[in-house]
């Protein structure tokens, strides 16, 4: 299978139907929300201009000042002199450890900027964290590959001041990889963060830890992204996160839990500490997610938290597991496992969907999924127990006739099977609309011929 990069263009041009009111608040703090079946807005950044420019090369000598004929050694010292409207171009090779940097603030007009322009690398040698950005105001990091940190590639927090959250980041074509030395070590961790994007990237081999651990995150989209080879879980929203937009993402080899929708997170942690839940409103839609070890999706004290129109290979131990793993809080309630498609063999699968004690299973909706067993041609459709609802105008029996990009071929049984999704799908996999009814899958439909075939 292609690589998402290869299938998508980094930079957003939407034009995207059926967006809730609550993904478009993805606009700038303190703009107006967007009403359903208007596209979701680009990055603050699309079209922003810088006014300054401070230039960085590892192979120059230190105590250079930032333009092109002296560049700064160091991106730290770079950063240090960083202002609003200020773009920081770094020279191809290899840079360690940044540091923590705090009030990195650029604004809505005039953001900050830390660009690469070429085989760029910030490689701390497992001594520290690549990146450290402490309460940040509109940032870019774009072009940038992480490798060989410790504990994280990259975090950014709202260093305790949960009243004030970090906000409006963007990470675009962002490397990550051989980070963390064996514990929860994360590729990306966010910890109150609001207004973010992350496109258009790379996590591989993220250690025991996360892709991406988002702990009291809210209003963010992570879209056009590839997991891979990780042997813990590649996205996690927990401790108060809410309404982050999942979305044209490929997962593969995921060694636990693709998406886990909530989680377990310490009481002093939450963000807003008065939290209900773990996670709320959160939208898995439109992703290939192939060979997980424990499932694609686990809902952990998530409310209303959709799983729709994703593409599922092998999907490990569990297609969908329900859990309750932070008794503090409420439970999660009101998940949706819908439009999905499910390849699978029937004699790897340990049970369709996990439901533990503690939960609210029957406030789940299963439904208008296509299951697809590979060994087991009289297959007639998962069993659920403990509580959860009979399937819903499944799909059974049928090879769902995918092409090598798991897209649906002409005559796929996939094609307008699927129902109507709760805050809408903005877009499928390669950002083209669903019709109505909706093709189930991550894909709207068959490839389009070449122009003028």
């Amino acid at each position: 299978m292609k690589s998402t990069a290869a299938l998508l263009p980094v930079r957003m041009r939407r034009m995207w139907s059926k967006i809730s009111t609550t993904l478009a608040s993805l606009l700038a703090a303190g703009a107006a929300c967007a009403a359903p079946d208007e596209a979701i807005p680009d990055p603050f950044d699309v079209g922003a201009t810088y006014t300054r420019e401070l230039h960085v090369d590892a192979a120059a000598r230190p105590g250079g000042d930032g333009t092109p004929d002296s560049p700064f050694h160091t991106i730290a010292a770079a950063l240090a002199q960083a202002s609003p409207g200020t773009r920081v171009r770094i020279a191809p090779g290899t840079y360690g450890a940044v540091g923590t940097v705090a009030d990195l603030q650029g604004t809505a007009q005039a953001p900050i900027a830390i660009v690469g322009t070429g085989d760029v690398v910030i490689d701390p040698a497992g001594q520290g964290t690549g990146l450290h950005l402490v309460d940040p105001r509109h940032v870019v990091i774009e072009r940038i590959a992480i490798r060989n940190a410790v504990p994280h590639g990259i975090s950014i927090d709202d260093g305790g001041s949960y009243s004030s959250p970090a906000s409006q980041i963007v990470l675009r074509d962002v490397s990550f990889s051989r980070i963390g030395n064996g514990g929860n070590n994360d590729c990306l961790k966010m910890s109150g963060v609001d207004h973010f994007y992350v496109e258009g990237s790379r996590f591989l081999g993220c250690n025991q830890g996360e892709g991406i651990d988002m702990v009291g995150c809210h209003n963010g989209m992570i879209s056009g992204n590839t997991f891979a080879d990780m042997p813990g879980t590649a996205v996690q929203t927990k401790g108060g996160s809410a309404d982050v937009l999942i979305h044209g993402n490929h997962f593969a080899r995921i060694g636990q839990r693709a998406v886990n929708a909530g989680g377990s997170t310490g009481e002093r942690w939450f963000r807003p500490i008065d939290a209900p839940r773990e996670a709320e409103r959160i939208q898995i839609v439109a992703n290939v997610i192939e060979s997980t070890g424990s499932t694609p999706i686990t809902f952990s004290g998530c409310a209303d938290c959709v799983f729709a129109n994703n593409t599922i290979v092998d999907p490990g131990d569990f297609v969908a597991r329900i859990v309750e793993e932070n008794a503090e809080r409420q439970p999660g309630q009101g998940g949706y496992f819908i439009n999905n498609i499910v390849v699978f063999s029937a004699n790897r699968l340990r049970g369709f969907v996990d439901v533990r004690e503690g939960t609210r299973p029957t406030t789940f909706t299963f439904g208008w999924n296509l299951w697809h067993a590979r060994d087991d041609a009289s297959f007639a459709g998962p069993v659920y127990t403990n509580g959860l609802p009979a399937e819903q105008g499944a799909v059974v029996t049928q090879d769902p006739l995918l092409d090598a990009n798991r897209r649906p071929l002409e005559g796929s049984p996939a094609i307008a099977a699927g129902r109507e999704v709760p805050r809408g799908v903005p877009g499928d996999f390669e950002r083209r609309a669903f019709g109505s009814p909706p093709t189930v899958g991550a894909f709207a439909g068959p490839q389009a011929p070449a122009s003028g075939k």
